[in-house]
C-alpha cells in the first residue's frame, strides 16, 4: 500500500512535467519597486507561480543588491547572489525622482494588480507614487509597503535591515548558549527571507479578497513584527513568570536533542520526541538500561534540564564513535530522527533536492553554471517554476 501511494505521488507531482502545467498566478501583474532582499524576494515568490513581475530600478545604478558583496568581493563586477533574488522578472530603468519617471511609474501602476515597495516609511509617498496616490487611479490595486518598523507607530521613520529586524523582533534574544553572554545573528538574511515569504502570503490573501469583493487594499508588512511571530516565548513568560531565553542546541520540547560531531568529522542533528522513539533510540545505542531507567522513561522527566544534559552527554559520546553513513543507517533501522548537518555545497548537489526540483542548475550568460532554489512547495496542478 505504501509503495502504491509513493508511485502515485511520483506521477502526481513529476517535476519533469512542470512546464506542461498551468500557472496559478498567470495574468497577475506585479510592479516591483523594491530593492535588496525583503521586497524582491516577495515579488520573486509570486513570479515563481506565474505572476508577471516588472522590476523597476534606478538607471545607471540599479538595485543596490546588484553590487552588494560578501566580504568586499565582486565576481565579474557584479553579485551572483542577485540572481538568487530576482529570477523570472522583467526589468526597466526609471528615475522616479524626475517628472517623466514618476509619470511612467504611475502609468505602470494603473495597470498593475500588485505593487511592492520596501523603502523607509513615507519615501514613496514623498515621490508621489505611494498608496494614496496610486489608489486614486487604480482602486483595485494591492499595494504592499514592506519595512522594518511599519508605516505607523513611533519607530516608523527609522531605517532598518535584516539584523535590526532580528534585534527588534526578539529573535536575537534566544540565540546562543545560556552559559554565555553573547547573542548570535541568525545568518543568511533570515530576517529578510522569512518576512518576504510571509509578505507574499499576505498579498495572496488580499488578491483572494479582491476576487470576492472587487476591492484592492493596502498592506503594511512590518519585518520586525513578522519575525516576532516565530517566537512563542512571551506567552511562556506570561504563564510561568520565567523567560525561556537561550537554549543553545537543546530543544526544550525534545530530549535527547542536539548537534553532535561524528567520527569522520561531520555533524548530525538528533531529536527524540516520543517515548516510543526513545525506546528505539536506546536499542540503537545498546542501552536497555536507559530505556528502563525511571529517570528517562517518560518525556516529561527527560526534559528536566539536568536529565536532558545527562542524556546529551551519552549521545555525544556515542555519536563520536560512528560515521555519518553508519548513523543514518541506524536511524533508519531503529526509526529515530537524525540527519546530517549539510552545508550549501552539499545542498546544491543533493540528489534528493534535484529530484524534487528544489535545487536547480541553470546556465547563466555571465556566470555560466549556477545553482538556484526551486519553488517553495509542490502543487499538483499549478506548480511553481
Amino acid at each position: 500500500m505504501t509503495e502504491d501511494y509513493f508511485n502515485f505521488t511520483d506521477k502526481l507531482f513529476a517535476p519533469q512535467d512542470i512546464d506542461k502545467k498551468a500557472e496559478a498566478l498567470k495574468g497577475i501583474r506585479v510592479l516591483d519597486l523594491s530593492h535588496m532582499i525583503f521586497g524582491p524576494t516577495a515579488a520573486k515568490t509570486l513570479a515563481q507561480y506565474g505572476a508577471e513581475v516588472i522590476k523597476v530600478e534606478v538607471p545607471y545604478q540599479g538595485d543596490y543588491w546588484r553590487g552588494g558583496t560578501y566580504w568586499g568581493k565582486y565576481w565579474k563586477h557584479s553579485n551572483p547572489l542577485w540572481h538568487f533574488i530576482n529570477p523570472g522578472k522583467y526589468f526597466v530603468g526609471i528615475d522616479v525622482k524626475k517628472p517623466k519617471g514618476k509619470d511612467l511609474i504611475l502609468q505602470l501602476a494603473e495597470k498593475a494588480d500588485v505593487i511592492i515597495e520596501n523603502f523607509t516609511s513615507g519615501t514613496v509617498e514623498a515621490w508621489g507614487i505611494g498608496y494614496s496616490q496610486v489608489s486614486r487611479i487604480n482602486s483595485k490595486v494591492i499595494y504592499a509597503s514592506l519595512s522594518t518598523y511599519g508605516q505607523f507607530g513611533p519607530r516608523r521613520y527609522a531605517p532598518g535591515w535584516d539584523l535590526l529586524a532580528q534585534g527588534a523582533s526578539g529573535v536575537l534574544s534566544v540565540t546562543g548558549h545560556p552559559e554565555t553572554d553573547k547573542y548570535f545573528k541568525v545568518p543568511d538574511f533570515f530576517g529578510d527571507f522569512f518576512p518576504a515569504y510571509y509578505a507574499a502570503m499576505l498579498i495572496l490573501i488580499a488578491l483572494n479578497y479582491r476576487d470576492r469583493s472587487g476591492e484592492g487594499q493596502y498592506i503594511d508588512g512590518c519585518q520586525a513584527e513578522i519575525l516576532m511571530r516565530t517566537l512563542s516565548h512571551f506567552t511562556y513568560h506570561d504563564a510561568t513568570g520565567e523567560s525561556l531565553g537561550r537554549t543553545g542546541n537543546l530543544d526544550p520540547t525534545m530530549s535527547p536533542s542536539g548537534i553532535f560531531k561524528t567520527r569522520d568529522g561531520k555533524f548530525v542533528a538528533v531529536a527524540i520526541a516520543t517515548d516510543k522513539q526513545f525506546q528505539s533510540f536506546c536499542k540503537a545505542l545498546g542501552r536497555d538500561d536507559l530505556a528502563e531507567n525511571d529517570t528517562y522513561k517518560k518525556a516529561a522527566s527527560r526534559l528536566k534540564r539536568e536529565n536532558a544534559l545527562a542524556l546529551n552527554k551519552v549521545l555525544e559520546q556515542w555519536v563520536i564513535t560512528k560515521d555519518v553513513q553508519e548513523l543514518s543507517g541506524l536511524a533508519k533501522k531503529h526509526r529515530f530522527a537524525a540527519a546530517e548537518v549539510m552545508d550549501d555545497v552539499q545542498i546544491s548537489l543533493d540528489e534528493w533536492r534535484r529530484e524534487r526540483g528544489s535545487a536547480i542548475l541553470f546556465e547563466d550568460d555571465m556566470y555560466k553554471k549556477l545553482h538556484v532554489e526551486g519553488p517553495i512547495a509542490m502543487l499538483r496542478k499549478t506548480p511553481g517554476r
